[in-house]
């Protein structure tokens, strides 16, 4: 495995997120238009995240919260769909 790339979460407006994954080595995006995944970091530093889908009509956001100091980022999802009941 290659190099990840970090990106800081008040660095990355607009970015449009087709998937995501987290690990013990933190939040993992797949963002629209990039071939690699990014590995989101906080202003903070670290990279632990508190992770919620939250889905509108028509629209899916990912919504995170650093686990140390609180900073908040929202982020488009695409591609994704309401998990069935």
């Amino acid at each position: 495995m290659g190099t990840i790339r970090e990106v800081r979460v008040d660095a990355a407006p607009g970015v449009v997120v087709q998937r995501w994954r987290s690990t013990e080595d933190g939040l993992y995006l797949q963002a629209r238009g990039q071939r690699d995944e990014v590995r989101l970091v906080c202003v903070c530093g670290r990279s632990h995240w508190i992770v919620r889908e939250q889905f509108g009509v028509g629209t899916a956001s990912l919504l995170v919260m650093c686990h140390t100091c609180g900073t908040r980022g929202s982020f488009l999802m695409e591609g994704v769909t309401l998990p069935a009941p």
